[in-house]
């Protein structure tokens, strides 16, 4: 999917540009981060993180750092990062 279409014009871009923050403050901080963590932070359900997880993982913006371990954890990706640093551009100017 076009990162236009996913971060600027489809129906909870704002929700997954939330996602990618959650995940990068937990990466930064070098803690874990999974769904149940960044549903509860965002005060969203466990099912409709998770539609938004799996899309940027397939898009190449989010990785699970243990793959079908419970609970799944979550990293960005260089794409993922460079996303949130355009974000923070647009907001300073």
């Amino acid at each position: 999917m076009d990162k236009t279409v996913l971060f600027y014009w489809s129906k909870g871009a704002g929700t997954r540009v939330k996602i990618l923050n959650a995940v990068h403050q937990c990466n930064k901080k070098k803690e874990p981060c999974f769904l149940q963590q960044i549903a509860e932070k965002l005060k969203m359900s466990h099912v409709g993180i998770k539609k938004h997880v799996d899309l940027l993982a397939e898009n190449g913006y989010l990785k699970e750092t243990n793959p079908k371990g419970k609970p799944i954890y979550l990293e960005l990706t260089p794409a993922g990062i460079a996303v949130l640093k355009e974000f923070k551009k647009m907001r300073c100017t």
